[in-house]
C-alpha cells in the first residue's frame, strides 16, 4: 500500500514538472544560453593562447576584459 502511494507521489510529480516546463516560455534561457556560450568560446580562445605560450599572464587577463566589455556591450543593445 504505501509502495503505490510513494508511486502515485512520484507520478503527479513528473507530470507536474512536465506540465510547468511545457508551459513556460524559452526566449529567456535561450538567450541567457547564447550568451554563455559567447562568453566560454572567447575564454578557451585565451586560455588556449595562454597555455601555447603565445600571449602572457597580463596580455590575457586585458583580452579578457576587453571580451567582456564587448560582450556585454551585445547584450545590452538586445
Amino acid at each position: 500500500m504505501k509502495t503505490i502511494s510513494k508511486l502515485r507521489l512520484v507520478l503527479a510529480g513528473v507530470l507536474l514538472g512536465s506540465a510547468t516546463m511545457l508551459a513556460s516560455p524559452t526566449d529567456p534561457v535561450e538567450t541567457k544560453t547564447e550568451y554563455h556560450c559567447h562568453h566560454k568560446a572567447q575564454y578557451y580562445a585565451i586560455r588556449a593562447d595562454l597555455k601555447d605560450g603565445k600571449i602572457t599572464i597580463e596580455q590575457a587577463q586585458r583580452r579578457w576584459q576587453k571580451a567582456l566589455k564587448e560582450l556585454n556591450k551585445k547584450e545590452e543593445a538586445k
